[in-house]
């Protein structure tokens, strides 16, 4: 319980979404079952997922060199190295970032 909410059961039985993004990004906080999962994708998924990432981290970039210094990151997913606080602060130390999921996985994670 946190903070007077339970905290959900997670049934690492069955494969999860944002565990298969992180296991195509060759990332560690996943299960065999979602690695299967992963395998049954397209290559391209993998190429795909890295480019998505990638993305951020440019536009992240170009945001904080544009002078932005606050972030929001809806639907943040289990962290990824770097994150999008990295990138944003790398260049705008003052920068803000706050992260926003609803899943109950994702926020073990986080």
């Amino acid at each position: 319980m946190t903070a007077g909410v339970p905290v959900p059961r997670i049934d690492t039985s069955k494969p999860h979404p944002a565990r298969v993004y992180d296991w195509l990004l060759g990332g560690k906080d996943n299960y065999p079952v979602d690695q299967q999962v992963g395998e049954t994708l397209p290559e391209q998924s993998r190429r795909s997922a890295a480019r998505n990432r990638e993305f951020m981290h440019r536009a992240s970039a170009w945001l904080a060199r544009k002078g932005i210094d606050q972030f929001l990151d809806i639907g943040t997913g289990i962290p990824t190295e770097p994150n999008l606080h990295q990138i944003a602060q790398a260049i705008t130390p003052g920068a803000q970032v706050v992260y926003v999921d609803n899943d109950p996985i994702v926020l073990r994670h986080a």
